[in-house]
C-alpha cells in the first residue's frame, strides 16, 4: 500500500496552537460578556430576594389574621428597627418582625395587664432588604419607635439587638387591623389608620436611605384594610 507523506508545511499548520492574541481576543470577549449580564443576573437575584421577603411577610399577617380569629385574642406584629446585625449598615431599618398572642395579666393586688407570648420565631428579612422607614413608604409603621425589651432582666429584646425599637399592629378577633402605640395603665393604645396610609413597603437596601423621592426600581407594597384585615400587595418593579 502506498502511502503519501504530508507535506511538511500541512505538519506544523496541524501541530499549531492558538497564538498568544487569539487567546487574548477569546479572554477579552468572555470579560465583555460577564459585564454585561452580571449586572442583569445581580438584578434578578434580588428581585427574587424582594419577591420571597414580601411573600414570607404576607404570609405571616395571614397566619397572624387566623390566629386571631381562630383563638379569639388579639396577636400582635412587631417589627423591629435596628442597624444590620453583622455590622455591615449601621442605618436602622425594619430588619425582622415576629407575632405575639395578648394575653390578660392579672397581679395579686387584681391589677390587670397585658401579656404578651411569643407565637413563633423572630423571622429576620432576606440579606439586602428592608422595610422602609419613611412614614410616606410605611405609614402603618410611623411614629416613634418603643423600646424592645423582654421581662426578666435579659440584655437584649426579641430582636436579639441590643438598642433595638419595634413599631407594631395589632390582628383583632372580629378581622379588624389597629396601630399600636405606647402602653396606658399597662393597655396599649390603640388606633385605625386609614386605608390609603395603612400600608408598608419593602425595598433593596442600596446603600442610601429610600424614601418616597429615592425610591428603588423595585419595591414590594403591602397594604392592609383596617376594618376587614384584607391584604394587597403592589409590586410595580416586577
Amino acid at each position: 500500500m502506498n502511502f503519501k507523506p504530508k507535506p511538511l508545511r500541512a505538519v506544523a499548520l496541524a501541530a499549531r496552537g492558538f497564538s498568544l492574541i487569539e487567546m487574548l481576543v477569546v479572554i477579552t470577549i468572555i470579560v465583555l460578556l460577564m459585564a454585561f449580564t452580571t449586572p442583569a443576573l445581580m438584578r434578578t437575584m434580588q428581585s427574587s430576594r424582594l419577591a420571597s421577603a414580601g411573600d414570607n411577610l404576607l404570609g405571616a399577617i395571614s397566619e397572624a389574621q387566623q390566629l386571631a380569629f381562630a383563638q379569639n385574642v388579639p396577636v400582635e406584629m412587631r417589627f423591629f428597627q435596628h442597624p444590620d446585625a453583622e455590622g455591615l449598615d449601621t442605618t436602622a431599618n425594619f430588619r425582622s418582625y415576629q407575632l405575639f398572642k395578648v394575653t390578660l395579666n392579672t397581679a395579686t393586688n387584681g391589677t390587670v395587664t397585658e401579656n404578651l407570648v411569643p407565637v413563633n420565631n423572630l423571622t429576620r428579612l432576606a440579606d439586602g432588604i428592608i422595610i422602609a422607614t419613611d412614614p410616606a413608604l410605611s405609614p402603618l409603621l410611623s411614629g416613634q419607635g418603643l423600646p424592645d425589651t423582654k421581662t426578666g432582666g435579659a440584655t437584649t429584646g426579641y430582636s436579639g439587638v441590643s438598642g433595638a425599637t419595634y413599631n407594631a399592629i395589632r390582628f383583632m378577633p372580629d378581622g379588624s387591623c389597629r396601630k399600636v402605640g405606647v402602653s396606658n395603665a399597662g393597655f396599649a393604645t390603640l388606633t385605625y389608620q386609614m386605608l390609603p396610609t395603612s400600608f408598608v413597603t419593602l425595598a433593596a437596601d442600596e446603600g442610601f436611605t429610600i424614601s418616597a423621592n429615592k425610591l428603588p426600581a423595585n419595591f414590594y407594597t403591602i397594604q392592609i384594610d383596617p376594618f376587614t384585615g384584607k391584604a394587597r400587595t403592589y409590586r410595580p418593579g416586577f
